[in-house]
């Protein structure tokens, strides 16, 4: 073994003079020293701490233990006459080490021992061995933590070799061997007696131990044959040792990843796939003969009956209830892939090769060992093929030939061990015949008559000839020993289905008699005069002169598209056609309508606007229903809702019981939800002829949901206020100046020209030479596919006939890329202050962007006869002095703001408001008469190879720009301005945009297909398949990866117990997740608050002028390197201040930059996300909302609702930090510093700190990232660890991550995805996940094992209380001591 590797002392620790703690002694390289070595000397940089290494990417374990290079280039390397090339520092990722102290590892090893006596117990009370108890993946090094001792080490070492740094105990006299343990060694076909009796002999160890056997096995077969020859005495060690390692680096470049050097110069590993041997043992005679036995054998389990078998369907004993026992369980599906988590974790078959300390192979042959996890091949085949390939090895020691691809040759070939496996009995695979009974460390009624524990994966009847099978009692008492299973007292998740589904049972009696009286009360209504009134004014819609049209194709057909422009009352209008021709009729036939929308505000707005058409207040006939929040009784007809909160309904009732009509509006805008509700509608009227469905479109593609519903009829509804278009050229003349930024430049221009060039093709470059040469076309003519962009002055004259030449000349030079704001400026001025003959009204411009936005508004208040600087402190009454007044309405303003904008101003005051795309749909103004439409939107992609989403700029469609038109006018004619030409129209914008199922992620979709019953069967992507127009394929996939990392989809599409509670929260599935874990962790309240923001957004505002001031502010609240808890910090002192006031609330607000509409939408999310958390049984039961909000005197009331257990850790902010990272992982960013920079002082040198723009920060898949100039973290020089979880990342001028918070080791190692390894590297236990992108150095081996096998019992106790939500945590013992196990950890270290 090399001298990197092997050494004396102990691993968190050098061995020699110049070693401190935590310099490691195996880490010395040439040019570096980094503590003594084994022995030796202490380097000169042994006094550093072990947490300022750094870890290099490159930084990987060599098996030769060669030293590594130094990064700078050395004067040897450099020729002479070469250029001394310049150094630049590396940044590298600091490794970081996972460090315990020596009390937290005596608590935590009492906590295991206590928890794996537990499953002993429950094994041996179901007669399982260690072959069945699968619950805890396999350790990969051979090194196990037993249960009494410390932890095992690598076979034959010294006894101070690779010793934990911890206090070594003394061994307890009753030794409790390790159940994995003998799990392990029997996969290599030993029987477990056996494997017990090895165990103990070599005090746990398992290699020293399967080193044993196979030496006792091998001896018997082939006994002197094993002893060396005298010449081998006089062979070289270190000679023996080079050949080995050169063999090992060619079987590295023969087999790749299958060949892994387990210890270096001591036990390799090859994976085998041996595919003769697994279709040779089928599986299915196995499990028939075994099922056989146990139903004809076993009695009915009790844990079973109780509700809390871990087993699953590997329990021994009979999952069903007996017939004569009243049933006191609620039923639930028990998810036991767990069980067989080592199936997928490796190769299913491993050659195995053990040179003992100071082996001298290939003059000596290596101990061989076949290793298995097929649970169908029998354990005496493993020998006979261990034994074969023994004999091989031996006859090649004797030519000291290397033996070990010859080896993997022969296990290839089937024909050579085929033989083997006739012979189904070996002398080892059975237990030996005067069997020693176990020790009383082991809990056994009855050892000396106890019955062998016999693997399942063995054939016990060939196995086992002649031992004793004795039928031994069932163990009744014992319940003192442990703590007793959990009684499910409410339904578990899978009757949640049940539940909702009893919300919609239509009672048909009791609807009949509310239909007479609602019947009976219109046609009361009718003869009103305020009725009779508001009548006249609906007649006079467009919509009105179709209803005869639209009522008798209902009759006649199941579905209609109704295609109308915006305005023309298709909204509000043909709901209320088909429900009063439904009120003259029979009670029994009176309809009941649902209407979805694509938001919450035009839901709640439209139900408004009917109701008040109806002569009646909102929640009678006419009602709406929102995101947990629905204003409707018995009596409403005519419901409004949600897109989403119909996808909700579906989930529990599919058939839509009592519905008369579905109506999908705004079905152009192409949503995601949209999309696939019309795919649920599509196999719904298949299967209820009676429900009709009317799907309304305002723009062009009705045709395409014609055909998507088999060609159904489409009426078209006239537009109410058409608008003429009016050439920009007739009433402005804008001539643009030199230099001015909107004009194309020369070199722009030259590219145009190569772009159009190359774009065509070879045959279309020869045709218009013809063309020019034979004078069939005139030369400056061009085809209408080519842009204008494109065009010179005599082509854009050619193509714009009658347009002057100085309008031509203009477009010649301008860059149609930008949006010009000079235009628009101009353009305003005109309509403000021109003459012209339109009727004044308020002004609606279109930008793309927020930037943009910004820019026209500074703009504007640098112009005199828009500045409106001093409206904002002026009385309303005085507005009058000023012209105008500007508002700009985005997304990202708080509601107030946004509020603005539907003010009407005084006479003689033109309000101007700059607006994105939110005015298009979202909300109506109905004092808009002018629109000026950029053409520019952004657009939201996602990239699914990279699982980000980015903010394009795009030009707008045919659809949008019809929408913006329509904007325009609402109450009278109105005049749109589109600042592209006629021509840019026709041949140059699509004519819609990309449906919005292909440009975000579909996690969420995905989790809503499975938990619908009738999609629950089929696999996601013959579901996606179907639609209208499905995503790409990439996409899916991408999603469905993500999913399962996330634990919510088992790789067989089935929906996990955690993915049903995911799909029932209506937020993104790791949103959902933190406010799961916050209510398991008991730091609900704060989990609630930051999933609140995530869902909705940012309290933190940053006006214009005052941008640098709120920044400060927000840094005030920085807390831990993490813009979550700030966020906390922020809200908490919110909530204080509503307790003293109104005033004071609004001062707090003020002082510190926060929007108080954005805070009390957060509470009220936080109320309505505690309402569905009650509904699935994470917090006590029967919490609603409105209760809640009732109850609260000041702030949002969750504390006091959900009690102090849910939140006797609200004030942990490492394990809330914690929180973020199990939910928000893999979104993990790796902080990466430079070299370091030292100074001289007159102490010596001292360490400079990095600027923060030498930092880096990198994803695992995207490369570097930027963090956003809003985080807190966005000008930080140093983190405390080096790395970062968040929520989005998003793509504008760079990949930026928005907000992001510090995360440190153990939240990483506990709560991070995937399996958590342990390997030895350079004299270091590395501890991995995500294959190995995370790491961190161990301070012990034990450490390093004691959280692997913590992290296993974490596991298991979520997936336990994610499938039964009743399970309390608190009054569990198993539960509330590993949890307060956690919190410690993640705490204190």
């Amino acid at each position: 073994m090399s001298s990197s590797v092997r050494r004396k002392g102990k691993p968190g620790k050098g061995g020699g003079k110049g070693s401190s703690r935590g310099a490691r002694g195996g880490r010395s390289h040439t040019n570096k020293s980094h503590g003594g070595g084994g022995g030796g000397g202490g380097g000169s940089a042994g006094n550093r701490k072990a947490s300022s290494r750094i870890w290099d990417d490159g930084d990987d374990f060599c098996i030769f233990g060669e030293s590594r290079r130094s990064s700078r280039p050395s004067n040897s390397s450099i020729r002479k006459g070469e250029a001394r090339p310049r150094w630049k520092p590396e940044v590298k990722v600091p490794l970081q080490t996972l460090h315990m102290t020596s009390e937290n590892q005596e608590k935590v090893k009492a906590l295991l021992r206590d928890l794996q006596e537990q499953d002993a117990d429950a094994g041996s009370e179901r007669g399982i061995s260690g072959e069945e108890e699968d619950d805890e993946p396999e350790c990969d090094d051979e090194q196990y933590w037993s249960a009494g001792r410390e932890a095992s080490l690598v076979p034959d070492c010294d006894p101070l070799e690779y010793a934990g740094s911890g206090p070594v105990e003394p061994q307890s006299p009753e030794f409790t061997v390790s159940t994995f343990a003998v799990q392990k060694l029997s996969r290599y076909g030993f029987d477990t007696e056996r494997c017990q009796a090895a165990l103990r002999l070599c005090d746990g160890d398992v290699g020293a131990s399967l080193e044993h056997l196979l030496t006792q096995c091998f001896s018997e077969t082939f006994g002197e044959k094993m002893k060396s020859s005298e010449a081998v005495v006089h062979v070289s060690l270190d000679e023996c040792v080079e050949q080995r390692q050169e063999e090992a680096f060619a079987l590295k470049s023969i087999c790749g990843e299958k060949f892994i050097e387990r210890i270096q110069n001591r036990v390799w590993t090859i994976g085998l796939e041996l595919e003769y041997l697994t279709s040779k043992f089928c599986k299915s005679k196995q499990r028939e003969s075994t099922k056989n036995t146990q139903d004809a054998t076993l009695e009915v389990c009790k844990f079973y009956l109780k509700g809390n078998c871990k087993f699953g369907s590997r329990c021994k004993f009979k999952h069903e209830v007996p017939p004569n026992q009243i049933v006191g369980r609620a039923e639930r599906i028990v998810d036991d892939s767990h069980l067989n988590a080592h199936e997928d974790a490796s190769f299913l078959y491993e050659l195995e090769i053990r040179f003992s300390k100071d082996h001298k192979y290939p003059y000596q042959a290596p101990l061989v060992a076949f290793y298995s996890t097929n649970e169908n091949l029998p354990l005496a085949c493993r020998l006979h093929i261990s034994e074969f390939l023994y004999g091989k090895a031996l006859t090649f020691a004797e030519t000291s030939e290397p033996v070990v691809y010859s080896l993997i040759t022969l296990l290839e070939e089937e024909s050579e061990i085929v033989n083997l496996l006739t012979n189904t009995h070996h002398k080892y695979s059975v237990p030996p015949v005067n069997f020693l009974p176990v020790s009383s460390g082991t809990r056994i009624n009855n050892p000396v008559c106890r019955k062998p524990m016999i693997p399942n994966n063995s054939f016990a009847s060939n196995q086992i000839p002649e031992v004793e099978k004795e039928s031994e009692p069932e163990e009744e008492t014992d319940e003192d020993e442990g703590p007793a299973p959990v009684i499910v007292e409410n339904e578990s998740y899978v009757n949640l289905k049940k539940k909702i589904s009893k919300r919609y049972d239509w009672q048909a009696k009791s609807v009949h008699a509310e239909n007479a009286k609602i019947c009976k009360q219109f046609r009361i209504k009718q003869a009103s005069r305020q009725f009779q009134s508001i009548l006249q004014e609906r007649q006079s819609l467009p919509a009105w002169e179709e209803r005869e049209t639209i009522l008798k194709l209902l009759s006649e057909h199941q579905v209609l598209v109704i295609s109308g422009m915006t305005g023309c009352g298709k909204t509000t209008q043909i709901p209320q056609f088909i429900l009063d021709d439904s009120l003259n009729g029979p009670p029994e036939k009176v309809a009941n309508i649902i209407c979805t929308q694509p938001r919450r505000i035009s839901a709640i707005s439209v139900a408004e606007r009917v109701a008040k058409e109806r002569t009646e207040r909102v929640g009678l006939t006419v009602g709406y229903q929102i995101r947990l929040e629905s204003v409707k009784s018995s009596a409403t007809r005519l419901l409004y809702c949600t897109t989403g909160v119909l996808l909700r309904r579906l989930e529990g009732d599919t058939a839509l019981q009592g519905v008369t009509h579905i109506i999908v509006d705004e079905v152009h805008e192409r949503t995601e939800e949209s999309d696939f509700l019309l795919l649920v509608l599509k196999d719904i009227v298949l299967q209820r002829p009676t429900l009709q469905v009317i799907l309304m479109s305002a723009t062009l593609n009705a045709e395409l949901f014609s055909e998507y519903f088999n060609s159904c009829p489409v009426i078209t509804i006239p537009d109410p206020h058409p608008h003429r278009p009016i050439p920009l050229s007739s009433v402005l003349r804008y001539v643009l100046q030199d230099g001015s930024p909107y004009m194309r430049s020369a070199k722009q221009m030259t590219k145009e020209k190569l772009r159009a060039r190359r774009s065509r093709t070879a045959f279309e470059e020869v045709e218009e030479d013809l063309r020019l040469s034979l004078h069939l076309q005139p030369q400056d003519s061009v085809k209408d596919a080519v842009p204008d962009q494109q065009l010179d002055f005599k082509q854009l004259l050619a193509r714009y006939k009658g347009v002057s030449k100085s309008v031509i000349k203009t477009m010649s030079i301008m860059d149609f890329e930008k949006v010009n704001l000079e235009l628009i400026e101009a353009l305003l001025e005109w309509i403000v202050d021109g003459k012209h003959s339109y009727p004044p009204g308020a002004i609606l411009v279109f930008l793309p962007g927020l930037a943009e936005i910004k820019m026209l508004y500074e703009q504007l208040q640098s112009n005199s006869l828009f500045n409106n600087r001093r409206s904002h402190r002026t009385l309303n009454v005085l507005l009058s002095s000023f012209r105008c007044v500007v508002h700009p309405l985005h997304s990202s303003l708080s509601s107030e703001e946004q509020q603005a904008v539907f003010v009407k101003p005084p006479a003689g005051v033109t309000k101007i408001i700059i607006s994105t795309n939110i005015a298009e749909t979202s909300i109506t103004i109905d004092d808009v008469v002018y629109v000026i439409d950029s053409g520019k939107m952004k657009e939201k992609r996602y990239d699914a190879s990279k699982g980000m989403e980015s903010l394009e700029d795009t030009f707008v469609s045919q659809a949008n720009a019809l929408q913006r038109k329509g904007r325009a006018g609402r109450v009278a004619s109105g005049v749109c301005f589109h600042l592209f030409t006629s021509h840019h129209f026709n041949h140059q914008l699509l004519k819609q945009q990309l449906p919005e199922i292909q440009r975000v992620p579909l996690e969420q979709l995905c989790l809503r297909i499975k938990i619908l019953e009738m999609f629950s069967t089929h696999n996601l992507q013959s579901v996606f398949s179907r639609l209208i127009e499905p995503p790409h394929t990439d996409s899916l996939r991408a999603s469905k990866i993500r999913l399962r990392d996330l634990g919510a989809l088992t790789p067989d599409e089935k929906l996990t117990p955690l993915g049903y509670h995911l799909a029932s929260l209506p937020v993104d599935v790791r949103i959902g997740k933190l406010m799961l874990f916050g209510s398991i962790f008991r730091c609900l309240d704060p989990a609630l608050t930051i999933a609140a923001s995530l869902a909705f957004k940012s309290p933190f505002v940053s006006p214009w002028d005052k941008k640098e001031e709120a920044n400060q502010k927000k840094l005030e609240f920085a807390y831990a390197n993490s813009d979550y808890l700030a966020l906390l910090r922020a809200y908490k002192g919110w909530q204080l201040s509503t307790k003293e006031g109104m005033r004071a609330s609004y001062n707090y607000c003020r002082q510190n930059f926060l929007s108080g509409r954005v805070l009390q939408e957060m509470a009220s999310l936080k109320r309505q996300f505690t309402e569905l958390l009650s509904d699935i049984g994470f917090v006590k039961e029967g919490l609603r909302a409105r209760e809640i909000e009732k109850r609260a005197q000041g702030g949002d009331g969750i504390l006091d609702a959900t009690g102090e257990e849910a939140n006797s850790n609200a004030e942990n902010p490492k394990l809330i930090s914690a929180m973020l990272c199990a939910a928000l992982y893999p979104n993990v960013v790796q902080v990466k510093s430079p070299e370091g920079k030292f100074q001289k002082t007159s102490t010596g040198a001292v360490r400079m700190q990095p600027k923060s723009e030498e930092l880096k920060f990198v994803t695992k898949n995207d490369g570097y990232v930027h963090i956003h100039p809003s985080s807190v973290n966005y000008q930080v020089r140093h983190f405390d660890s080096p790395y970062l979880v968040y929520h989005e990342k998003i793509k504008t001028s760079r990949v930026f991550i928005r907000d992001c918070s510090v995360v440190s080791v153990y939240p990483l190692v506990l709560f991070g995805g995937g399996q958590v390894s342990v390997q030895l590297q350079r004299g270091e236990f590395i501890v991995s996940l995500d294959d190995g992108w995370i790491r961190f150095a161990a301070a012990s081996h034990q450490v390093a094992e004691l959280v692997k096998e913590l992290r296993c019992e974490l596991d298991q106790l979520l997936q336990d209380k994610i499938k039964n939500p009743s399970i309390d945590l608190c009054t569990c013992p198993r539960g509330s001591r590993i949890i307060s196990m956690i919190v410690k950890l993640v705490t204190t270290q």
